[in-house]
């Protein structure tokens, strides 16, 4: 069976509303899942699944200076090695995510993780383009 671990830090339920979307999906397919905030995430869930979700509200000027909250970027350098997993990066936003996916992708250097989709939502659910890009990245 698939597994999939969904990491997320949320300042609002959005973000969080956001990962259980995913989750649902996921489960929908057949796909056992887990979610957790980032802090009380099983870091062992983290190496051994074959997904691995990791999502972060949009920080910064609504149109300039995107990023992820920096509790957010500390977190990840505490991370495991995730080269083994397919890697997803999900964002919650106002306006714009701007440079949010890069600094994201930056902050998770370190752990060899290769992102394989970038899906992001004004609110707590996934947008139609967000579910075709999420099943997109389960089928390849």
């Amino acid at each position: 069976m698939t597994t999939a671990a969904i990491v997320y830090c949320s300042a609002t339920f959005t973000t969080a509303g956001l990962a259980e979307d995913i989750a649902a999906h996921l489960r929908g397919r057949g796909i056992e899942t887990t979610v957790a905030a980032f802090g009380e995430e099983d870091r062992e869930a983290l190496t051994t699944a074959d997904l691995v979700f990791l999502g972060a509200w949009t920080h910064g000027l609504f149109v300039v200076a995107q990023h992820p909250e920096r509790s957010w970027v500390e977190w990840t350098r505490e991370l495991p090695r995730l080269d083994r997993p397919r890697v997803a990066l999900f964002t919650t936003y106002k306006l714009r995510t701007g440079s949010m996916f890069r600094r994201m992708r930056e902050a998770l250097r370190p752990t060899g993780a290769r992102i394989g989709v970038e899906i992001k939502s004004r609110g707590p659910a996934l947008t139609d383009e967000g579910r075709r890009m999420l099943d997109a990245f389960l089928d390849a």
